[in-house]
């Protein structure tokens, strides 16, 4: 790229290859989402709002990689409702079986 010797080709053809680790890339900016979204404290309403998420993203008022975002976070709170349903049977278990 830098060799005066060489070709102009080889040498834009360097540079090309060279440029993406030079110049650095401008990091995406992160938009704000607002969806109606139901109550999200039960699996129900959690499975609620995945459909309002799919809606809106095929009427296009979200781009999906918006909303992969709130699903994601939607995703936790679901693991975190189905962990404590699990704590509670695992405690009611214990309870019937130590009695």
């Amino acid at each position: 790229m830098r060799d005066e010797k060489a070709e102009a080709k080889d040498r834009a053809w360097a540079a090309e290859k060279a440029a993406p680790y030079i110049h650095a890339r401008l990091a995406p900016i992160a938009n704000r989402v607002e969806i109606e979204l139901p109550d999200t404290s039960t699996i129900d309403g959690i499975k609620d709002a995945m459909a309002a998420i799919t809606k809106a993203v095929a009427a296009g008022k979200v781009a999906p990689s918006e909303a992969q975002g709130v699903v994601s976070i939607l995703e936790a709170q679901r693991k975190a409702i189905e962990t404590g349903e699990i704590l509670e049977r695992l405690e009611a278990l214990e309870t019937s079986v130590n009695g």
